[in-house]
């Protein structure tokens, strides 16, 4: 099943024909493994939510290149709250494969290489990796379908004030993607 690159919930392609598997308990297919490019990381540090990804995935691996990009500011509080993360194992550094996909930045590129290369999901925000990865068959889902996931399972609560507080933060979120996440939640901005 393919869905919008804007929808909510996970884009559902199961690597070279094989079906998504079921990360802990979470009822819909999805896989248990992701590979996440910085904005997710960043996006979820700045709520202080980086947690409710230990509740979706059962591995949540970042590219040492993305790593590179989220500790671009050390001081800020999202980037200090992804290094506690790294430290304590929620996160896991990794080794993408080299070089750069065209059109791409470093962390998309890195992503969707690590992502392919073990029949992982990707987890990203930016819309030229998120329809790249879709066009080489992998699942992908960012910052809006992890806040979705999250309220459905009761691990956060109304999406709308996260959103609110992104964009207060410098977020940048497509409109028509948060009105349909917040539609499909039966919330309002």
């Amino acid at each position: 099943m393919s869905l919008p690159a804007s929808d909510p919930e996970p884009t559902h392609q199961g690597p070279a024909g094989q079906a998504p598997s079921t990360a802990k308990g979470i009822g819909a297919m999805w896989p248990v493994v992701v590979v996440s490019d910085a904005g997710p990381l960043i996006a979820l540090g700045r709520l202080d939510l980086l947690p409710v990804l230990d509740a979706l995935f059962s591995q949540v691996l970042v590219p040492e290149v993305v790593v590179a990009e989220c500790m671009a500011r050390p001081g800020n509080p999202d980037a200090q709250r992804i290094r506690h993360a790294l430290d304590s194992g929620l996160l896991l550094p990794c080794t993408a494969p080299p070089g750069l996909l065209a059109g791409l930045e470093a962390g998309e590129s890195a992503a969707i290489k690590h992502a392919l290369s073990l029949g992982a999901a990707v987890l990203m925000d930016e819309r030229a990796g998120r329809q790249r990865a879709l066009a080489m068959g992998l699942s992908v889902t960012g910052t809006l379908g992890v806040l979705v996931r999250a309220r459905r399972r009761g691990l956060v609560g109304p999406v709308a004030p996260l959103v609110t507080a992104l964009r207060t933060s410098g977020q940048r979120l497509c409109h028509a993607a948060v009105a349909h996440a917040l539609a499909a939640l039966g919330e309002t901005a």
